[in-house]
């Protein structure tokens, strides 16, 4: 296992930003941010994760404007830190569902691959309408079906083969809980958006190495803990496994596979 000295806790936002950052979140870093409309002043990222799409919105918005990027995962919050330098750009430690601003306060509020991981998804779209000022824009992604980000699933296939244990609740359900249209504009309709329109985006992501993609999802995720519970070798014989099952798929590296993902464009 990669960094095995550092704690999983700080070491699964490492490991998930360097092997799958490239791969699955570069590529709708660049198109979600080239959604944004208007000349946002004061910009609000839920979510902000390693802070790849942060750097995005950087060269996107103006240089005078200011930009607050939250995330509940400090070690998260530790790794964007250390890939985004800019004099206008503030982290803040905070849950998505009870942000600590007040009303009307962001032209922008945006939000990709955060909202399936709030346990009240709905209160997330609600602080998103009410910090937003009118006018203003909300822009959220979230993963379509695990089946149609096929390196996902088999990730996941994999792992449930080959794992004893009763896999944790979470395990395969997050990434892609947000995946009905329908589900998600009666979220945005909730909090009290009517102006926008929610849209399948397709992308293609390239990896490097089958095996890249292999550690990011095994050793960059939680499950990480269950797996080595069971003997240091399951880890590497999963990974393997997944190589080969990528392989077959899409051939000797470097590979392309599509991905496919949802997002709403809303306005206040």
């Amino acid at each position: 296992m990669k960094n095995s000295a550092i704690p999983f806790e700080q070491s699964i936002p490492e490991v998930y930003e360097k092997y799958l950052g490239p791969y699955l979140y570069e590529p709708y870093s660049i198109y979600t941010s080239s959604r944004i409309e208007g000349n946002p002043k004061n910009v609000l990222e839920i979510g902000v994760g390693s802070g790849r799409l942060t750097n995005h919105l950087l060269k996107t918005i103006d240089k005078e404007s200011r930009l607050t990027g939250v995330d509940i995962n400090p070690n998260m919050l530790r790794v964007a830190q250390q890939k985004v330098h800019a004099s206008n750009v503030e982290f803040v430690e905070a849950d998505a569902q009870n942000l600590p601003f007040g009303d009307h306060c962001f032209d922008l509020v945006i939000c990709q691959f955060g909202f399936m991981f709030l346990p009240d998804k709905q209160k997330g779209f609600n602080e998103a309408w009410r910090v937003l000022k009118p006018g203003g824009q909300f822009l959220f992604v979230t993963w379509d079906k695990a089946e149609h980000n096929i390196t996902l699933h088999l990730s996941q296939q994999t792992i449930l083969h080959h794992l004893k244990a009763t896999p944790p609740p979470y395990f395969g359900r997050a990434y892609s809980a947000m995946n009905d249209p329908k589900i998600l504009k009666n979220y945005a309709k909730v909090a009290g958006f009517e102006k926008g329109l929610v849209e399948k985006i397709t992308l293609n992501g390239t990896c490097v190495r089958a095996m890249d993609a292999a550690i990011g999802f095994v050793e960059g995720n939680s499950i990480i803990k269950e797996i080595v519970k069971e003997g240091p070798d399951l880890l590497q014989t999963i990974e393997n496994d997944i190589v080969l099952k990528i392989r077959q798929r899409f051939g000797e590296d470097p590979f392309t596979s599509e991905l496919n993902a949802w997002l709403g464009a809303y306005f206040k």
